[in-house]
């Protein structure tokens, strides 16, 4: 079956917060040829390009998408010795299933986020004191300034905190598949408090136990919407780390790659008391303050509404600006 680019598709259904109206243009992509027909199409129209992986982390406005929405459908895992390479539209979690069951140690802690494998670098996604880059060994992407498919090393990744290459050159890169360097003689990574206690474990009890955590965590995406932690952990310098430790006592903050960085959640259950607080259907999720949920029906300018009157809060008490990790697409 032929990529066929359709209109006017409702894109509320392909995102975990069910909000969103139409992609203008929309098309399923399964393989390099499509990816390129769907950017030739954009570019001979003149479109703007959403690229859409499990729609995980993305807020879709009410009025949906004036471009093209190109859907990342390729799906594929491979295992190469202790190296597991998967293609960009498989399910991120069902990738880590696989990897615990052939016993290869490494992302077991990134157990049951939502998404791609496709969307997992770019985002450098992390959990529970694992992130994607300690595993990730390449990701082969299509270049679109070049128009040839490139494979970058770990290290031409340009990781940071929940952001890469991929991320900063969003319009640059469309990535195809991923190589993650497990290992069969892992240990342990527990060094998160809430895994703390499970050193001698084996593979399945971790992911068990963080399928666990997180399930307490986050709201249940069969009843509502969320896209997860909405808001990034605020890096800020050491100096303002001290101020506010002064001024907060018991304020958590970590060493960060430019500064220091702060437990936002810390921030809004402590001190800003915002659990709860809500916007039209949506609202501060009771058990984790980062993360938005979204009762059915909501519209996205309710959780655009919530997003920015919690920004203002943080701004009015801390000086200082939070950022979205989610990405909101007007």
């Amino acid at each position: 079956m032929a990529m066929q680019v359709e209109e006017n598709v409702p894109l509320a259904p392909l995102t975990t917060f069910c909000i969103g109206g139409p992609a203008r243009h929309f098309a399923r992509v399964q393989n390099i040829k499509e990816i390129v027909r769907a950017l030739s199409f954009a570019k001979e129209k003149a479109l703007k390009v959403l690229i859409l992986g499990g729609g995980s982390n993305v807020l879709i406005s009410d009025a949906g998408f004036d471009g093209l929405v190109i859907k990342i459908e390729m799906t594929g895992v491979e295992r190469d010795g202790e190296t597991l390479i998967a293609e960009a539209g498989e399910n991120w979690d069902a990738l880590v299933e696989r990897a615990v069951q052939e016993g290869l140690w490494g992302i077991e802690n990134l157990s049951g986020i939502p998404g791609t494998v496709g969307a997992a670098p770019i985002q450098n996604i992390g959990a529970y004191g694992s992130e994607i880059k300690d595993t990730l060994a390449w990701v082969e992407a299509f270049d679109t300034q070049s128009g040839q498919v490139v494979r970058l090393q770990n290290s031409e990744c340009g990781f940071g905190y929940r952001t890469s290459r991929f991320k900063k050159e969003s319009s640059r890169f469309v990535v195809l598949r991923a190589a993650f360097k497990l290992n069969k003689n892992g240990a342990p990574n527990a060094s998160y408090k809430d895994l703390a206690g499970i050193s001698r474990s084996n593979l399945d009890e971790i992911r068990a136990k963080v399928l666990a955590i997180r399930a307490g965590k986050f709201p249940d995406l069969q009843k509502e919407g969320t896209a997860g932690s909405f808001f990034l952990n605020p890096v800020v310098s050491a100096q303002k780390a001290a101020e506010l430790v002064r001024k907060y006592p018991g304020f958590p903050n970590f060493p960060a790659e430019n500064g220091v960085k702060l437990s936002l959640a810390w921030a809004l259950d402590n001190v800003l008391q915002v659990k709860g607080l809500s916007v039209g259907g949506a609202r501060v999720y009771e058990k984790q303050p980062l993360c938005i949920a979204a009762s059915r029906g909501s519209s996205a300018s309710d959780v655009a509404g919530l997003a920015k009157k919690v920004s203002q809060l943080v701004q009015d008490e801390f000086k200082i600006i939070i950022e979205p990790e989610v990405k909101i697409i007007n």
